[in-house]
């Protein structure tokens, strides 16, 4: 016997079909529904231009933030660029001084070096004086023998300044510190030896102030016969 439905209750046949076709009030109440929570969505969304002048006005403040920190590295970097300068022009100062002390010192170094070298050469210039004033009964001999005083005076201090003759007799020639003028062909030496000096050479504390003026001995040339012998 088939079950009665309760007062109250939904026939099984009619919830199907009101499944299949809802009914336009059920409808219409969710219609309403909907509508009322987007109007309520409306009502408390912020307005439209809110958002925007609150993100423009962090631009700015950022731009602002952003100009004031580039206007206090440019005015550090001017004020390091004075300070720069500044510490340029002094040093540029303290070396034009230095350079001008250093030039007057060694100056005043070469000046008193060669008020020593002539103290020492005033010996030789008295000498020299006296030699001129030839007396009574002088003869050449004499003369220069005195002559020959002076000039081993004259030497010595010339030694102990630092000037060294260079040495030719028995050398062999060198261009380093020999210039050969003449050529002279001998079988009594060995070719490129020293046969006898012109001007001499000296060297000042072991450097060359002037070369050795030499004659140089040259092998002979071999004629036909000489060819023709050997």
């Amino acid at each position: 016997m088939p079950s009665t439905p309760e007062k109250g209750e939904t026939p099984p046949a009619a919830a199907a079909a009101e499944a299949e076709h809802p009914s336009p009030v059920i409808e219409g109440g969710r219609e309403k529904n909907r509508k009322s929570a987007t109007r309520e969505d409306s009502a408390n969304a912020p307005p439209p231009g809110e958002d925007s002048e609150e993100a423009a006005g962090e631009t700015r403040t950022g731009g602002k933030i952003e100009r004031a920190l580039a206007e206090d590295r440019l005015h550090r970097l001017k004020a390091d660029n004075v300070a720069l300068y500044q510490r340029m022009l002094r040093l540029q100062a303290e070396f034009e001084n230095f350079r001008k002390r250093t030039e007057r010192e060694k100056q005043d170094f070469f000046e008193y070096a060669l008020v020593d070298f002539l103290r020492k050469l005033l010996p030789v210039l008295d000498a020299f004086e006296r030699g001129l004033e030839v007396a009574e009964g002088e003869t050449v001999a004499d003369f220069k023998t005195g002559f020959q005083l002076v000039l081993k005076q004259f030497t010595d201090v010339l030694t102990q300044a630092g000037l060294e003759p260079i040495e030719t007799s028995g050398q062999t020639f060198d261009p380093n510190c020999h210039q050969a003028l003449m050529r002279e062909e001998t079988e009594a030496l060995a070719e490129n030896q020293i046969i006898g000096e012109l001007q001499p050479g000296y060297t000042f504390k072991g450097r060359l102030l002037r070369p050795s003026l030499v004659k140089v001995a040259a092998a002979p040339e071999k004629t036909a016969t000489d060819t023709q012998k050997n």
